[in-house]
């Protein structure tokens, strides 16, 4: 984690730069916007709530957005589109409604809200930007997944060279299983947001320029498993199928999609070779060489001193006459690997236990940990990590129906805009489409393990995808944007 000072110097420095272009080169506004949303590890607490980087760039964006009057692009949407951007809202405003009225500890809950809000708001803005040139998102939003995974690259071949005594990005370093977490909040983070970003990549390869794009879908691929999640596997997965069926159906002989498939698996094996390389535990590592133990006279001398996580090996060595021992290397002892799973199911059923208790709104944002203070979750309060039974926790039934339809019309919009592409015979437009609707299926696959749809980065690439439908509906040309 960054300190304080750079974390203010990189979110002002996002701001201006991001500020700037926004009139003028909104694409690159946009990378700017989704780079900074990708380091959700960086915090800076402030006393409105926990700060993070990208938060000033997109209050400043909409700012110079308004002032442009490039907000009259969010006039005459398609119904579809307006239906789900009532049906988010609704969300938002049961969840704040939950939160100031049933939340043990409203101001904690409001500020969650808040986030939440400020994250939906760069999704609006996203939309904005990109919605001349739609096409163009998909080139940052790969090299945004690109820009992680060569940093856990680095910072796992850091930590091949020079650990374990450093291991910056690294989680669990001195546990039996090392992850890669990046810039990211955690590795499952880490691991579904490249998972999420494959398939933007995948579409870049898929370009003319298609150097760039190879390169780029390299570094997500092979950057992916240095997580090691097995949430974001899933969502992997779940995405990929969601590819693979809606190129197949609806261009019905897709001719590329057994090559990039291949490659992509192959990266993917490439990846997981090297994560069982370069995140060797403290058992893989060599051991240490042998101790000399001095001794004054025949008395029982105890192991030698070690480092924390080291045992020596049991026993006392009799030592008859002052002389140098060599004793034998310590046993390492690694802390165990937390059951996970058993982890969030005893939470979920804790939580479907009390649903009754305010079953239309719930009991507001990050109320689990509240109605629990006396439950243990290292630093911090307790919470849901299943995005399905936090969300009707924390909004009921109605906050979770709202939330669900806007996903839904999401994915439904972004289907019909891939069978208008596929009419005009623009695999471009379909393979974009499908990019999309894959991104979003792992997105909520991997958020079933560690939900983080709060962040911004989901509701920027909710945003860009809604640009896409949107010109595909109004016929705009779906070649702009390159």
């Amino acid at each position: 984690m960054l300190d304080n000072s750079v974390i203010i110097a990189l979110a002002a420095l996002a701001a201006l730069a991001a500020g700037a272009t926004a009139l003028r080169y909104p694409r690159l506004c946009f990378g700017i916007l989704f780079l900074v949303a990708a380091m959700s590890m960086e915090t800076l607490g402030t006393p409105l709530g926990q700060m993070r980087p990208e938060m000033p760039a997109v209050v400043v964006v909409a700012a110079v957005l308004l002032a442009g009057g490039r907000f009259e692009r969010i006039r005459h949407l398609p119904r579809t589109t307006l239906v789900m951007c009532l049906a988010f809202g609704t969300y938002l405003a049961v969840l704040a409604i939950s939160s100031a009225f049933v939340a043990p500890g409203r101001s904690q809950s409001l500020h969650w809200v808040g986030w939440l809000a400020l994250s939906m708001l760069s999704g609006v803005v996203a939309f904005v930007l990109v919605r001349p040139r739609p096409f163009g998102a998909i080139q940052p939003l790969a090299f945004g997944g690109a820009a992680m995974g060569a940093l856990g690259i680095v910072l796992a071949g850091v930590f091949l060279v020079a650990g374990p005594d450093v291991h910056p990005g690294i989680q669990d370093w001195n546990a039996a299983l090392p992850r890669v977490f990046g810039a990211a909040w955690e590795a499952n983070l880490y691991a579904s947001f490249l998972a999420i970003c494959a398939f933007f990549a995948l579409e870049a390869a898929r370009t003319r320029r298609s150097v760039p794009g190879l390169v780029m879908l390299a570094l997500v691929l092979v950057g992916f498993p240095l997580g090691i999640t097995r949430g974001a596997y899933l969502g992997l997965i779940a995405g990929a199928i969601a590819y693979v069926f809606a190129r197949l159906v609806i261009e019905r002989r897709p001719v590329d999609l057994l090559r990039y498939g291949s490659m992509s698996t192959a990266l993917v094996v490439v990846g997981i070779a090297a994560s069982a390389v370069m995140l060797p535990n403290l058992l893989h590592r060599p051991p240490p060489g042998p101790i000399a133990v001095a001794s004054t006279g025949p008395t029982a001398t105890p192991g030698p001193s070690i480092s924390p996580g080291l045992t020596p090996s049991p026993g006392l060595t009799p030592s008859p006459s002052p002389t140098a021992i060599a004793t034998p290397a310590p046993t390492l002892a690694l802390p165990s690997t937390p059951d996970t799973l058993a982890y969030r199911m005893e939470r979920v059923n804790l939580a479907v236990g009390e649903l009754g208790q305010s079953p239309l709104i719930g009991f507001g944002a990050t109320s689990f940990g509240q109605r629990h203070p006396d439950r243990y979750n290292g630093p911090g309060p307790d919470y849901i990590a299943v995005m399905a039974i936090q969300v009707i926790y924390e909004s009921g039934v109605v906050g979770a129906t709202a939330l669900s339809l806007g996903f839904l019309l999401l994915l439904w919009s972004l289907w019909i805009a891939a069978r208008r592409f596929a009419a005009q015979n623009d695999t471009r437009g379909v393979g974009a489409c499908a990019a999309f609707v894959a991104a979003t299926t792992c997105m909520l696959v991997a958020y079933q393990a560690t939900s983080s749809y709060q962040f911004a980065l989901n509701w920027i690439i909710i945003g860009a995808a809604s640009a896409l439908v949107v010109s595909q509906n109004s016929k705009a040309s779906p070649s702009s944007g390159d």
